[in-house]
């Protein structure tokens, strides 16, 4: 009864071994189904009862390594999880109590991590001591335990990598004498076929053990290099947030320091009573300082309203001067602007004056260019004249007749001035 009970124990204790039971069955049910009995799997993991142990032991060392792969996420985020407030410089050994309370109010799977059962016992270990006396070796104790911890989490595993080359061996060793066994020397020659299927079959079993014992090691090693990752991340996390957190004080030391703290509060005293004699002499020079401050600035005070009413009535004699020089400007400006007003109007009549002017000529142009028209009715006249008289051989009355003509221009021509002048 007490070893069945030791034996149910380690069941409830060791759930990888449960799930590989589980899934051996449920693996071997698979395999005596009629379809499976000629596969491969069927071939190598069916054949002897050595190979029903080695994938059973296979099935716990899978199932062992996954549930510690399941754990990493868990110990990724307590890695980056703030666990305890900043701190500024070494603090009393009684806050521990405090930073211990304030550390277990995190969830419980995050204090299952190993930052968070490595905090709690060290700050367990300070609060309830009381002080941090070999606090540093109670770190790095729990810093050995941690180590321990992880080599023995892999004991399972290793157990199994190891003992499954040696169950390969032994089916391989079981198989042999099974088919050399029940054949004697003389029926060696006839029943050859079936020795070399036996053995066969025998070095199926080591096949099937190697390749298992590999790929658990292979895992294995995998797992327990990101383990040990974890392990030093919660060492630099715990020496960085706690292993000089906390005042140290050591016993052999400690009427040296009631001394050192009395010799302290005498200097504070005496330090406090020069201060304030001190202090009451600077408050006298500084009141001397004051009053002097205040007198000058009195007087400096009359000498800029001084300066000021000097500056204003100067001002104001300036004002007036400008105001008259203002004045005076702008009369002057008025008298330009009433000439230059004057000579705009002279310019627009001389532009009227010019204007009639111009409609003058105009009309004496339009007069030239009728007279043109006339005598170049004249010039033919004469022309044809001409031709006559030199026919009929009559030139004295002829130049008596053009110098009657000449007359008769030059009296038109007058008349024509004398109708432009009376128009200008």
């Amino acid at each position: 009864m007490k070893r069945r009970g030791k034996i149910l124990s380690f069941l409830k204790t060791d759930p990888a071994l449960m799930l590989g039971l589980a899934s051996s069955i449920v693996y071997y049910v698979i395999m005596f189904q009629p379809a499976m009995q000629e596969t491969v799997l069927a071939h190598y993991t069916t054949e002897h009862a050595v190979e029903y142990v080695i994938v059973t032991l296979f099935f716990w060392g899978m199932f062992d390594v996954t549930l510690k792969l399941l754990s990493f996420p868990r110990e990724l985020l307590a890695a980056r999880h703030e666990w305890l407030p900043p701190r500024t410089g070494r603090e009393p050994a009684s806050k521990a109590r405090e930073l211990l309370n304030g550390v277990l109010q995190n969830p419980p799977w995050l204090l299952a991590s190993n930052p968070g059962k490595r905090i709690v016992h060290a700050l367990s270990f300070v609060a309830d001591k009381g002080s941090a006396d070999d606090y540093r070796e109670h770190i790095r104790h729990l810093a050995d335990l941690a180590d321990q911890e992880l080599h023995g989490k892999y004991t399972v595993i290793r157990f199994v990598i190891a003992v499954t080359p040696i169950l390969g061996f032994l089916g391989t060793v079981v198989h042999f004498g099974g088919a050399i066994g029940s054949f004697s020397f003389d029926d060696m020659s006839s029943k050859l076929p079936e020795i070399v299927a036996g053995m066969g079959t025998a070095f199926n079993t080591t096949s099937v053990a190697l390749a298992t014992a590999m790929t658990m090691m292979f895992l294995s090693f995998l797992c327990e290099r990101v383990d040990q990752s974890f392990v030093a991340s919660t060492d630099r996390l715990v020496d960085s947030e706690l292993l000089h957190r906390f005042e140290i004080k050591d016993p052999n030391i400690l009427p040296f320091l009631t001394v050192i703290d009395q010799a302290n509060q005498e200097s504070l005293t005496r330090l406090e009573q020069t201060l304030q004699q001190q202090v009451q002499l600077w408050s006298q020079s500084f009141d001397t300082l004051f009053e002097r401050f205040d007198k000058r600035q009195l007087q400096e005070a009359s000498r800029a309203e001084g300066v000021i009413e000097r500056l204003f009535a100067s001002h104001q004699n300036y004002e007036s001067t400008h105001e008259d020089r203002l004045r005076q400007v702008i009369a002057i400006m008025d008298l330009k602007q009433d000439k230059s007003n004057a000579q705009m109007m002279a310019v627009i009549e001389r532009a009227a004056a010019f204007r009639e002017d111009i409609a003058g000529l105009l009309q004496s142009l339009s007069a030239i260019a009728r007279g043109e028209g006339r005598l170049v009715e004249l010039q033919s006249s004469l022309s044809n004249n001409l031709r006559v008289l030199h026919e009929t051989s009559q030139l004295d009355s002829a130049l008596h007749g053009l110098s009657a003509a000449i007359h008769l221009l030059t009296s038109r021509n007058r008349e024509i001035g004398i109708a432009e002048s009376e128009a200008a």
